[in-house]
């Protein structure tokens, strides 16, 4: 009885087994391909890849804050003997006009912030001139303000100067100290594209007003706490017109600049040969060339500034300038 139901199980795997191959079990391919049936034979679907780039956010500009400090301290200023001759006023249009001058002391450094659409300038110090037979004073200060808005620029400038020789002349029985004393500045509107911090390019036309005076003091050795007198007082109204440009590159950057400044005077003079010129005039190109010669300290950098004068250097009558060469050494954070 046990045989014969061990024998029946046996026999229905294996009918099972042969059953589920029946059902199953593919017939072959032909070896000849169904050239009917391809045509209708739908290719797999595929979804197509979209590769879409997102651009990555642009790099913020950040401001820029220097410190320039001069390093060869030469400044060109009137010559003593026009200061003798009571004849600062009338320009360089008589005798010579232009004296360079070693000035030591504190040096007049000059400040700058910058960012993409505005700037602002500050420079000023006390110096005194090295030259044993000159005994004279400089103190100034400069300001300028630009602002871009759009492909518009305003601006503004101001300054003070004022320069003290002593014992500028000589008598038998005294010596005369020397002052003079300026102020005044301009506005100006203009176009700019570009970046201030990177390259620009930018034009400028503007007007301003400027006063200058001289004054003089006698040291008598009889007489005390006199006063001082003056000895001119001239005012001008100003018109200028500047165009400027900047590349930078990675390691060097270099501007060019052209001013031209017209000088009226507002009292005007019944005779140039005694009181000067009625209408005077500037104008002068500037280079700088920025280097930042280590790469892993760019904030130290060396700047040398060029100035060429096509005319006569009219401004000194307010102001004391840099002379034709100076080098400068620049710390930019």
């Amino acid at each position: 009885m046990i045989k014969t139901l061990w024998v029946l199980i046996m026999l229905g795997i294996c009918g099972t087994t042969l059953f589920a191959q029946t059902e199953t079990d593919l017939l072959p391919l032909p070896s000849e391909p169904f050239f009917w049936y391809m045509p209708l034979v739908q290719p797999p679907l595929t979804s197509p890849v979209i590769k879409i780039y997102i651009r990555p956010p642009p790099e913020k500009q950040r401001s820029v804050f220097s410190l320039d400090i001069p390093i060869l301290p030469r400044w060109d200023t009137v010559k003593e003997d026009r200061v003798k001759s009571h004849t600062i006023q009338f320009g360089e249009t008589t005798t010579p006009w232009r004296d360079t001058v070693i000035f030591g002391g504190w040096p007049v450094p000059r400040v700058t912030f910058t960012s993409p659409n505005f700037r602002v300038s500050l420079e000023g110090g006390i110096m005194k001139a090295l030259d044993e037979n000159s005994s004279r004073t400089m103190k100034q200060v400069h300001m300028i303000t630009e602002r871009g808005l759009w492909y518009v620029l305003i601006g503004t400038e101001r300054f003070f100067g004022q320069e003290e020789i002593l014992r500028a002349s000589k008598g038998l029985n005294f010596e005369s100290d020397f002052r003079r004393r300026s102020y005044g500045g301009q506005w100006w509107l203009g176009l700019k594209v570009g970046d201030f911090n990177r390259s620009f390019i930018a034009g400028r036309y503007g007007k301003g007003y400027v006063r200058t005076e001289g004054l003089n003091h006698f040291n008598v050795p009889s007489i005390s706490n006199l006063d001082w007198f003056l000895i001119y007082l001239e005012e001008f109204k100003t018109k200028s017109f500047s165009i400027d440009g900047k590349v930078t590159g990675k390691r060097i950057s270099q501007s060019v600049r052209f001013d031209r400044i017209e000088y009226e005077r507002l009292v005007l003079s019944p005779d140039p040969l005694r009181f000067g010129e009625n209408h005077l005039e500037d104008m002068w190109l500037r280079t700088e060339t920025e280097v930042a010669p280590f790469p892993r300290a760019r904030f130290l950098r060396g700047v040398v500034v060029l100035t060429k004068d096509f005319r006569n250097q009219n401004r000194l009558m307010f102001i004391n300038d840099y002379s034709s060469m100076r080098v400068l050494l620049r710390l930019a954070f």
